[in-house]
Protein backbone atom coordinates (compact mmCIF):
# COMPACT_ATOMS: atom_id res chain seq x y z
CA UNK A 1 0.00 0.00 0.00
CA UNK A 2 2.73 2.86 1.12
CA UNK A 3 4.47 2.09 -2.80
CA UNK A 4 0.93 2.25 -4.37
CA UNK A 5 -0.06 6.07 -2.39
CA UNK A 6 3.82 7.16 -3.44
CA UNK A 7 3.33 6.61 -6.80
CA UNK A 8 0.20 7.55 -7.36
CA UNK A 9 1.07 10.95 -5.18
CA UNK A 10 4.56 10.93 -7.24
CA UNK A 11 2.30 10.60 -10.56
CA UNK A 12 -0.16 13.75 -9.49
CA UNK A 13 2.71 16.02 -8.96
CA UNK A 14 4.27 15.05 -11.80
CA UNK A 15 1.22 15.73 -13.68
CA UNK A 16 0.79 19.10 -12.22
CA UNK A 17 4.70 19.90 -13.04
CA UNK A 18 3.96 18.98 -16.57
CA UNK A 19 0.99 21.49 -16.78
CA UNK A 20 2.39 24.22 -14.79
CA UNK A 21 6.49 24.57 -15.73
CA UNK A 22 9.43 23.17 -15.15
CA UNK A 23 9.15 21.66 -11.79
CA UNK A 24 10.00 17.90 -10.91
CA UNK A 25 9.15 16.15 -7.70
CA UNK A 26 12.06 14.22 -6.71
CA UNK A 27 11.34 12.29 -3.48
CA UNK A 28 7.68 12.45 -1.34
CA UNK A 29 7.21 10.99 2.33
CA UNK A 30 4.59 11.64 4.92
CA UNK A 31 7.08 14.40 6.40
CA UNK A 32 8.63 16.33 3.24
CA UNK A 33 9.08 16.78 -0.45
CA UNK A 34 11.88 17.44 -2.27
CA UNK A 35 11.41 19.47 -5.52
CA UNK A 36 13.69 20.47 -8.30
CA UNK A 37 13.07 23.78 -10.01
CA UNK A 38 14.39 26.38 -11.92
CA UNK A 39 14.88 30.12 -9.81
CA UNK A 40 11.82 31.71 -11.21
CA UNK A 41 9.36 29.02 -10.30
CA UNK A 42 9.71 28.94 -6.60
CA UNK A 43 6.22 30.06 -5.61
CA UNK A 44 4.92 27.25 -8.12
CA UNK A 45 7.14 24.43 -5.95
CA UNK A 46 6.01 25.95 -3.16
CA UNK A 47 2.39 25.53 -4.56
CA UNK A 48 2.82 21.54 -5.03
CA UNK A 49 4.51 21.39 -1.66
CA UNK A 50 1.73 22.61 -0.02
CA UNK A 51 -0.66 20.31 -2.34
CA UNK A 52 1.11 17.26 -1.42
CA UNK A 53 1.52 17.64 2.13
CA UNK A 54 -2.49 18.54 2.48
CA UNK A 55 -3.01 15.50 1.79
CA UNK A 56 -1.93 14.06 5.27
CA UNK A 57 -3.42 17.23 6.91
CA UNK A 58 -0.23 19.17 6.92
CA UNK A 59 1.41 22.18 5.72
CA UNK A 60 4.57 22.77 3.89
CA UNK A 61 7.70 24.63 5.22
CA UNK A 62 10.58 25.17 3.80
CA UNK A 63 13.32 23.55 4.81
CA UNK A 64 16.44 24.29 2.28
CA UNK A 65 17.44 25.23 -1.13
CA UNK A 66 20.29 24.51 -2.99
CA UNK A 67 21.80 25.63 -6.15
CA UNK A 68 22.27 22.56 -8.90
CA UNK A 69 24.92 23.43 -11.63
CA UNK A 70 21.90 23.07 -14.14
CA UNK A 71 20.80 26.12 -13.27
CA UNK A 72 17.98 24.91 -11.30
CA UNK A 73 17.36 24.73 -7.74
CA UNK A 74 16.28 21.43 -5.21
CA UNK A 75 13.80 22.64 -2.23
CA UNK A 76 13.31 20.25 0.26
CA UNK A 77 10.03 21.25 2.10
CA UNK A 78 8.94 19.62 5.68
CA UNK A 79 5.02 18.41 6.12
CA UNK A 80 4.36 19.76 9.71
CA UNK A 81 1.14 20.15 11.20
CA UNK A 82 -1.74 22.72 10.77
Amino acid sequence: MGKFRFSVAAAALAGLAACQGPVNVVSVSSDAVTIRHTPDSANTAADYANRYCSQYNKKARWRSSSGEPTNEELTIYDCVPL
